[in-house]
């Protein structure tokens, strides 16, 4: 008797809380909902591959419970992919968001491929029925067909700017081939990517068409998040390289040209190139040749230029800076410069392998950064060390210790006076003092700066990659 007792009070006590509830719901017409945003947008989707995934935040601002009637994507036909509130689905009903509380809805995009080159505006409503009262939520992308390069080996060809191309995997260029990219290119590249070259890579970019290189993660918050993707290699073998108006960023060595006991001594010129924002290095040179100018090689974890195991090198009108620390932090025992005739292989064997340095010229260039001393030069005698700063704005300690050192007319460790060095703008405020101070004949063997301005129009090249208009 006790027992059935205390069950008719348990289910008194239940049915009480059900009616309680039903009577809590807020039944007026006037019902509102409240929204993390009133527009769900995308950045540029490419077709074939899924979105990231976005979210949105739906609150009931009331001191009662609402029940949405239903939640629904407009049109059945839509690349949008919904998960409301745990359930999987484009449309949904009877949901209830408890007092002063919310539901999460996890939004994607799958695109089909669009058949057009240009992007393609894809929309959407996300439409809510309270109390018989309708809001929507605008979903907004676009649509982007690209080249899908799945890890493939390329032979001779030429990839235009008819639209994008997307790496996944490593885009290898076969030995003894040539691949050509054209202006206005742009190639991104899906996590751990890289495009190894074996035989010849070629970049035409020009001022106003640039090549692009970077991470496909287009939305605002990657604009600048190094380690997207990986880099360029060049393998033993290649030759031949030239890049013109290149942009290559946020990734995690930009440019490694050589590999250790590699002695094929690869090439490369670089004109007009920029690169920047690297997890690890922007350039590494093992044993290699390079010759850069104008070019902007800017921040990086390590060091921004390693000219390792010899080789022989020549840089005119670079800036080569490191400021690295706005998303991971710089290794402060890496200067922006590392210069070497030796190196070690199998890596931290104690091996060492010495190589000739048969040239490391720097002519109206800045070498600069956030350490006390941003070039190191790491000697072993009996091989070949030849080096040379020439109208150069330097930052280091060697001022200090030698005279006999080849630096020539040098401005040692005066700030450089970038526009804002910590957002990457590294042209030259009025009162940089690297402003007309370069050798003129430097100046006009390459009268191009990176805004293709140019340099002989005033009585001397200001130092760097930017000349500096008054």
């Amino acid at each position: 008797m006790r027992l059935i007792l205390q069950f008719g009070v348990v289910l008194t006590f239940v049915i009480l809380v059900i009616a309680c509830r039903k009577e809590s719901y807020y039944e007026g017409h006037d019902a509102q909902l409240k929204f993390s945003t009133d527009t769900v947008k995308f950045d540029t989707i490419f077709s074939g591959i899924g979105s990231v995934t976005q979210k949105l935040m739906v609150y009931n601002p009331y001191n009662k419970s609402l029940k949405v009637s239903s939640i629904q994507l407009n049109g059945n036909a839509s690349p949008f992919i919904l998960n409301i509130n745990g359930s999987q689905g484009n449309t949904v009903t009877n949901v209830e968001i408890y007092p002063h509380d919310s539901i999460y809805i996890f939004i994607q995009i799958f695109l089909n491929t669009t058949g057009q080159n240009l992007p393609l505006l894809i929309d959407n409503q996300l439409e809510f029925n309270v109390n018989g009262n309708i809001q929507n939520v605008d979903l907004e992308a676009y649509g982007q067909d690209v080249h899908l390069i799945r890890n493939e080996t390329i032979k001779t060809t030429t990839w235009e700017a008819d639209k994008p191309y997307l790496i996944y995997g490593n885009a290898t260029v076969d030995s003894l081939a040539t691949l050509t990219i054209s202006k206005g290119v742009n190639v991104y590249f899906h996590k751990k990517a890289s495009m190894l070259v074996k035989g010849t890579l070629k970049i035409n970019g020009d001022f106003s068409n640039p090549v692009t290189f970077g991470g496909d993660r287009l939305d605002h918050d990657y604009q600048q998040y190094p380690g997207q993707w990986g880099g360029i290699m060049f393998l033993p073998g290649s030759k031949n390289n030239v890049f013109n108006w290149l942009v290559l960023k946020n990734g995690t060595s930009g440019i490694q040209i050589g590999t250790y006991n590699d002695f094929s001594k690869p090439d490369i010129e670089l004109y007009n190139v920029i690169v920047q924002n690297m997890s690890y290095s922007c350039l590494l040179a093992i044993g290699a040749r390079v010759k850069a100018a104008s070019c902007l090689i800017a921040n990086a974890a390590t060091y921004t230029c390693g000219l390792i195991g010899g080789g022989d090198y020549e840089f005119y009108q670079c800036t080569i800076v490191n400021y690295f620390g706005t998303y991971a932090a710089r290794d402060i025992s890496y200067p922006t410069v590392i210069i070497t005739n030796h190196y070690q292989y199998p890596l931290n064997s104690g091996k060492t392998i010495n190589t000739d340095l048969t040239n490391a010229n720097f002519y109206n260039s800045i070498i600069y950064g956030s350490n006390n001393d941003e070039i190191e030069l790491d000697n072993q005698p009996s091989y070949k060390f030849q080096f040379l700063f020439d109208h150069c704005l330097v930052r280091s300690t060697y001022i200090d210790s030698t005279k006999t050192l080849p630096f020539t007319s040098i401005i040692w460790n005066k700030d450089p006076k970038f526009q804002a060095s910590d957002s990457a703008k590294f042209e030259l405020t009025k009162l940089s003092p690297a402003i007309d101070t370069g050798d003129i004949a430097t100046g006009k063997l390459f009268p191009v700066d990176l805004k293709n301005i140019d340099r002989t129009k005033d009585a001397k090249p200001a130092l760097g990659a930017y000349e500096f208009v008054k």
